[in-house]
């Protein structure tokens, strides 16, 4: 489904997540976490590549008009200045894009917000992507989910789309399959290829709908007709899932290079998965890195999550904790727990950059109040020892027992409970 955007990612970090503490997954799991970090990073990128819509919010509307001059843009300002809302959203679009003017992205925020506020809802959306994907390091996806409900709220199918895209992942709203649901079939029913695409991924997998496989069918077929690349490319990653996918909706790894070398970043995170995994192509963790970096520097938060772990691991490059950190911050801004998380570890323990305790746990919060299991273990161990924060041992229990849905924390509560009620006589 989505432009980006992933269902949830379960965290794959098997490692101890405080120091020498015991945690509830042991450090042997490296090779149950590569086989887990294919299919999660797979499905993935089957929401994004259904759509690439956050991206096309930007795209179809600068490609809407032809290139801009110098002296139009300088037109264009006259007019914005002047109030014009349609010469507000094309200004904030040249500003973007560097279309006849340097790229300034807190003017492109400036003028998409002089329009947004006066209602204009690709104003709003294009507004809410820039916040959701993080412009130089501008991420907010709260912010985002409020622009995006905005023009939503009006009919925008791109806005609708986008915002049945939080709803799925729980970014910036209440994670919810049924919103998803909601959104996502009123900009289908609007026409919208992605959204036809991402809604047949919902039927079929039966994610706040009832699970329907030939009507998942049909809507993929559907989507195909429309000749959305990204419903193709989420078609092929379900093909290599094993979903049986008719061969006639199935594209070649050829198609999927010339998507990735046209600048597709949907096709790069695919093809990065592939060479990684050595899935339907050779193996090659190098040209994974390659179109991983690719798609990161586009602002895909799931691609930049995959370069912090092939830097953190070694993985087609030499072990760089300082670049694994670098992208696991960037991932992290646009509300990827899992990236938080594995940020947090490395802040932590200091390996390979700075030690940031209260950093650590800070990140290790966010991700767990996102529901991600292996911080809520991190959080609740720091309560438990008294390590960064003060030692809470109801606050531990409450994290352990929420972390224990995942996890298996049997453990650690009976030694929790030891501690909260000692034998009768103990000082």
């Amino acid at each position: 489904m989505p432009s980006w955007k992933c269902a949830h990612w379960e965290s794959t970090n098997s490692a101890a997540l405080l120091g020498g503490v015991r945690s509830a997954a042991t450090t042997d799991d490296k090779a149950r976490l590569r086989v887990r970090r294919l299919k999660t990073s797979i499905c993935a990128s089957l929401l994004m590549t259904f759509s690439s819509v956050s991206l096309q919010a930007q795209t179809l509307n600068s490609t809407s008009a032809p290139k801009l001059s110098s002296n139009y843009v300088a037109a264009l300002d006259k007019k914005a200045r002047s109030g014009n809302t349609e010469a507000q959203v094309r200004l904030g679009l040249a500003y973007q894009f560097g279309e006849g003017v340097g790229k300034n992205f807190d003017e492109a925020i400036k003028w998409y917000h002089l329009a947004a506020e006066r209602g204009d809802p690709v104003a709003q959306t294009n507004l809410g992507y820039l916040y959701e994907t993080g412009g130089e390091d501008r991420a907010d996806v709260a912010l985002a989910a409020k622009w995006y409900q905005r023009a939503a709220t009006s009919g925008y199918p791109l806005a609708e789309y986008n915002l049945g895209l939080l709803y799925f992942e729980g970014r910036g709203v209440q994670k919810s399959d049924e919103g998803a649901a909601y959104w996502i079939r009123k900009a289908a029913d609007a026409g919208l290829p992605s959204a036809i695409g991402s809604l047949g991924y919902l039927f079929a997998t039966g994610r706040g709908v009832p699970k329907d496989s030939a009507q998942a069918e049909k809507l993929f077929r559907e989507a195909v007709k429309k000749n959305d690349p990204g419903v193709k490319l989420s078609l092929n990653l379900l093909d290599v899932q094993g979903w049986g996918i008719p061969a006639d909706l199935v594209i070649s790894t050829d198609w999927l290079t010339k998507a990735a070398n046209a600048g597709n970043p949907a096709a790069q995170l695919e093809l990065g998965l592939l060479h990684e995994f050595g899935r339907g192509v050779p193996k090659d963790p190098k040209k994974a890195v390659y179109f991983y970096q690719l798609a990161a520097n586009q602002g895909l938060w799931q691609a930049q999550a995959n370069l912090g772990q092939v830097y953190e691991m070694g993985i087609g490059v030499e072990k760089n904790h300082d670049e694994a950190a670098k992208w696991y911050r960037r991932a992290a801004d646009q509300g990827d727990a899992d990236s938080a998380t594995r940020l947090g570890m490395l802040l932590y323990k200091g390996d390979g950059i700075g030690q940031d305790l209260q950093e650590a746990i800070k990140l290790w919060t966010v991700a767990a109040n996102q529901g991600n299991a292996y911080a809520q273990f991190a959080v609740a161990e720091a309560y438990r020892t008294g390590t960064g924060v003060p030692r809470d041992l109801d606050r531990a229990r409450t994290l352990f027992t929420l972390a224990g849905k995942t996890l298996d924390v049997t453990k650690q509560l009976k030694e929790l409970s030891s501690q909260m009620d000692p034998p009768p006589g103990t000082p």
